[in-house]
């Protein structure tokens, strides 16, 4: 019984090493080289000349039911500051409820203002996003192709800065250049800036650090421009996942591509109106992230001579495997103290421990990079953002498991409800319970219950940690019954 908890334990317990090591080298670069990576993004931006180049562009906006927020995302696009001659708007449309009349009102006005923009209706979902991309790419002769989700809203200088003042294509191997998101509505309460504070950790760390260390630079599927030969050199738009943007961004890399981060250049965008649909946006990257770890790690481990370092692109595909170790763990806890041999099971606690450790830090320096200070209210924001991420763990290991095992899907959108009441935006808009609600719930019991066995055992010490995993997978399952975030 020992021997089977220990190796049980060691296999959950293990795997946290490599994710912790390549988190702590990822901080480590960033503060050791904090200067020359701000000097890197104050440098893109530079005077423009008179004469400046306007390539040609399309601006694709993939829908699918987006009464809420269609209207304004077209606005925002056909508002561009870019020369009307020189861009065009498709709205990839999916919708099979009343966004379509809504898009077909807007586009018909734009229209007529002398805008280039056309409403393009599928009447299936085949390829979901990525097949919607790709038809629309099949419509379009520009050069260039940005895109933005429904919940972004960019500035009308998006186009101008990136394609002509910045150049920031000037680079014949950049084939894409993605800007940083910025919330429109962070400040709606405590848990909504934990959801932010969440993403920040990916735009104000990970991707200006790994663009300077040269690795691959990921899209994050919205609110970016990619250059068409390079989608077309890789044979463009893949649905085999549900993140199409993070399979194309490393096949694009395998040839020879790479991608750019424009830290400078920031959009707005809507945060999850409510728990149940940030979970639905986690589940899709989280099998997305299985799905292109198990499609890509092959090619990534023998791109030897292409990619820089092939331990932190398996380590960045994998990045999600945290969950499910961090679920064996909180499982295996009470068996590993009432079972296991003492030493061995510190020395396995201390490996999670270190994985859960950096991540803190890892939060706590994006406050300060962000913020350039630690208030009380970031204390806050901070403490509720590590529980929300531990308390997703069910939600998140669901999803790995599904990406390891199925290939593609069907691409879940996010339902947004731009700040009204879910019951107001309409049936399709309001997220339902997801199974995983119930297993979480189970959970919260197990660790309930456990911690009664180890402090009757008198292993009270050893119980705590159990109250805390309660408490954060309680708090992610309690807010599933709270209409909206803040």
């Amino acid at each position: 019984m020992a021997v089977l908890i220990s190796l049980l334990y060691m296999a959950a317990a293990l795997p946290a090493a490599p994710l912790a090591f390549v988190e702590l080298r990822m901080l480590w670069r960033f503060l050791r080289n904090r200067g020359a990576i701000h000097a890197a993004v104050a440098g893109a931006t530079t005077p423009s000349p008179s004469d400046l180049p306007y390539p040609t562009v399309t601006v694709q906006i993939p829908l699918y039911n987006e009464r809420t927020t269609a209207e304004r995302v077209i606005r925002a696009a056909a508002a561009q500051d870019y020369p009307r001659d020189r861009f065009d708007i498709q709205v990839l449309d999916d919708s099979t409820d009343d966004t379509k009349e809504i898009v077909a009102r807007v586009v018909d006005e734009l229209r007529r203002s002398g805008i280039d923009i056309a409403h393009v209706r599928r009447e299936h979902r085949t390829g979901y996003k990525a097949g919607a991309l790709a038809e629309g790419l099949e419509l379009s002769q520009s050069e260039f192709v940005a895109i933005f989700d429904a919940d972004f809203v960019p500035r009308p200088d998006f186009l101008r800065k990136l394609l002509a003042e910045e150049r920031a294509f000037a680079d014949p191997s950049v084939a894409f250049v993605q800007a940083r998101w910025s919330w429109s509505d962070p400040d709606q309460g405590i848990l909504a800036s934990a959801l932010a504070l969440l993403l920040d950790r990916h735009f104000f760390i990970q991707k200006p650090t790994r663009e300077f260390a040269g690795q691959v630079m990921t899209f994050n599927g919205s609110a970016g421009i990619w250059r068409r030969r390079a989608v077309e050199d890789v044979g463009g738009w893949s649905a085999d996942t549900v993140t199409e943007d993070l399979d194309l961004s490393y096949r694009i890399a395998f040839k020879g591509w790479r991608g750019h981060y424009a830290h400078q250049v920031s959009v707005p965008s809507e945060l999850p109106d409510h728990m149940r649909a940030f979970k639905i946006q986690q589940h899709r990257w989280a099998k997305g992230s299985a799905q292109c770890f198990r499609i890509l790690t092959g090619r990534v481990m023998a791109s030897k001579g292409v990619l820089a370092d092939r331990l932190d692109e398996v380590m960045l595909l994998a990045g999600y495997a945290i969950h499910p170790v961090l679920l064996a763990n909180v499982l295996l806890w009470p068996l590993g103290v009432l079972f296991m041999n003492r030493p061995l099971f510190l020395v396995l606690t201390l490996l999670t421990g270190l994985a859960s450790l950096v991540s803190v830090v890892s939060f706590v320096i994006t406050v300060w990079e962000r913020d350039g200070r630690l208030s009380g209210g970031a204390l806050a924001e901070l403490a509720t953002g590590i529980c929300v991420g531990i308390g997703l763990m069910v939600n998140n290991s669901a999803a790995q498991l599904q990406g390891y095992i199925e290939s593609g899907g069907e691409f879940v959108r996010t339902p947004k409800a731009r700040g009204s009441a879910v019951g107001r935006a309409g049936p399709a808009y309001a997220s339902p319970l997801h199974w995983t609600f119930f297993v979480e719930l189970l959970v919260v019991v197990y660790c309930l219950g456990a911690t009664v066995v180890l402090v009757g055992a008198g292993e009270a010490l050893w119980a705590i940690p159990l109250v805390f995993w309660a408490i954060c997978i309680g708090l992610v399952a309690q807010l599933q019954m709270v209409p909206r975030v803040a």
